[in-house]
């Protein structure tokens, strides 16, 4: 058997990882892309380059595995446009289908040219959708062209005598409706220390408008950045906005007609949370259009079209989740498309605009060594549970064990039971754990093999919501907790109690989706990982 090989993948600017062959190194180059996408949790096609000594350490197109040996770097060279069959996981996985769904209607209006015509593959045009989540570092527009006059001869006057501007009404009224619709760019429901970072950079980049006898300099402008943008969601109400209309009083329980119940607002740094229909579509159209997929979703090699229809129709499925709020077998029905590995990525980003798997993957990898150590110092029966949950990976070097026990270790660390995330069952359980999986209603399930050694992979790994399988033979725990957290995202899902702390380390720490607000349990955790 072939000694184990470790190699250095580059995969973009500023981000390397190592790749461990358990087995040596590939008989082909395709079976060593295979590897690579598995563990480095790439998406998209490329090709290989590495560093050739013979040419001062240049990259070279990689055409034979010959060329590469023990600790050789390569380097990925992704191609302008994405290809159909790459996936993460290793192997090409069927047409995204589920189970045969139920279907009826006249299909002879449906055809998916007639419906959906060419302009479904320019998604990025034809759908409205934010680019990027809320700034590091806010930055203040310019304003109208005399009003930016005004506040630079202010500013000059502040800087020369420390002279404080007072804003007359028409200047405060421009000044406050330019940083609403440059926040409205990001949020339409920013919280209260997103306010305060726009009043703060507003009074740093002007400070003429420093308000005298206020602590900070701007709490009354973070008052009045409140009040103004409660208007402009009125507005945006009356022009049809979504994000706002689903919480207008209209569309909550005769009971509960209070502006204040049950709000429905990004909680978890969704950049597209209920975006609007694309231009030219309506309601209906896209329904036709989702009519249409459940015939498409059937057929083989059919992944291009699929994705198209799948990025037409993301307002009118989102718009479905955030106000019905289905249940998942009825949705899982109405749109099947949605539960395989391809589209849930997709899906998560474009409500995030941030790639799943590679972020996952790569910031797991990278916080590994740290939280080991952490985890180390932990005592008592936590500690115990902590260093018998860590035992495989002194048996193995498979990078999918290691980040599985990580994983778990993290959520005794967080004082959760990872059973409660991972439920693990062997294959002569038979009927029994089809029942448990049954009763299932946010989880992980693994199947293993009995007297299976650690190195051994499981013969299935899914997912299980509402007692409803929705995904299945996904290869390893990892990739499943990152598709559970996916669907937590794609179906708008709350974090189970149970499990709460684990899934805020998950996407603050893991993810860093709102990384800046953390329980105390999860600050607690970044400090010790900082040291």
């Amino acid at each position: 058997m072939a000694a184990p090989v470790k190699l250095r993948v580059i995969l973009g600017e500023n981000d390397s990882q190592r790749l461990i062959l358990q087995d040596g190194i590939p008989e082909t180059i395709g079976e060593l892309v295979q590897h690579i996408k598995r563990q480095c949790g790439v998406e998209d096609h490329f090709r290989l380059q590495f560093m050739d000594a013979e040419f001062g350490n240049e990259f070279t197109n990689l055409t034979s595995v010959l060329e590469i040996q023990d600790k050789s770097t390569l380097k990925l060279v992704f191609d302008s446009a994405p290809a159909a069959s790459a996936l993460p996981g290793g192997s090409p996985p069927p047409p995204c289908s589920t189970p045969a769904t139920s279907w009826s209607g006249d299909d002879s209006s449906l055809s998916f040219s007639s419906l959906c015509d060419t302009d479904i593959l320019s998604s990025p045009e034809s759908t409205p959708s934010r680019s990027s989540g809320w700034p590091v570092v806010f930055v203040v527009p310019r304003f109208p062209y005399d009003c930016q006059l005004q506040l630079d001869k202010a500013n000059a006057a502040f800087k020369e005598s420390g002279t404080l501007l007072d804003p007359d009404v028409r200047l405060k009224t421009a000044i406050l409706d330019s940083l609403a619709e440059e926040i409205v760019r990001y949020k339409v429901y920013p919280s209260d220390s997103e306010f305060e970072e726009v009043a703060e950079a507003l009074v740093s980049s002007h400070p003429c408008l420093k308000e005298p006898g206020s602590a900070t300099g701007y709490g009354g402008w973070k008052v009045s950045l409140k009040y103004k943008l409660a208007n402009y969601r009125r507005k945006l109400k009356r022009l049809g906005c979504p994000e706002v209309e689903l919480n207008s009083l209209t569309n909550k329980p005769a009971d509960k007609c209070s502006p204040a119940y049950g709000v429905k607002k990004p909680r978890r740094a969704e950049v597209n949370y209920c975006p609007t229909y694309p231009s030219d579509e309506s309601a209906e159209t896209l329904e036709k259009i989702r009519e249409t997929l459940l015939l498409e979703v059937k057929k083989r090699n059919n992944q291009g079209t699929v994705a198209a229809m799948m990025e037409k129709t993301f307002a009118h499925r989102r718009q479905e989740v955030i106000r019905d709020a289905p249940l998942i077998a009825d949705f899982k029905t109405k749109w099947p498309a949605l539960f395989c590995v391809r589209e849930l990525t997709a899906e998560f980003k474009r409500i995030t605009t941030v790639s799943l798997l590679p972020k996952f993957f790569s910031q797991l990898d990278a916080l590994s060594s740290k939280l080991m150590k952490v985890f180390s110092k932990k005592g008592g029966g936590q500690g115990r549970k902590i260093k018998s949950i860590m035992i495989p990976i002194t048996q193995t070097d498979a990078i999918d064990v290691r980040r599985e026990c990580i994983i778990k270790a993290l959520c005794v660390y967080l004082n959760e039971e990872p059973e409660n995330l991972v439920k693990e069952y062997m294959n002569t359980d038979g009927e029994s754990s089809e029942a448990a999986m049954m009763k299932t209603t946010f989880g992980i399930f693994v199947i293993r093999k009995e007297d299976a050694e650690p190195k051994d992979g499981p013969e299935d790994v899914g997912i299980i919501l509402e007692g409803v399988q929705v995904l299945d033979e996904l290869g390893n725990v990892p990739l499943a907790v990152g598709m559970l957290f996916a669907l937590v995202y794609a179906l708008n899902l709350s974090y189970p109690p149970e499990l709460r702390y684990t899934f805020e380390a998950l996407q603050k720490l893991i993810m860093e989706l709102d990384g800046n607000r953390l329980s105390k349990k999860i600050q607690t955790l970044k400090t010790l990982l900082a040291r």
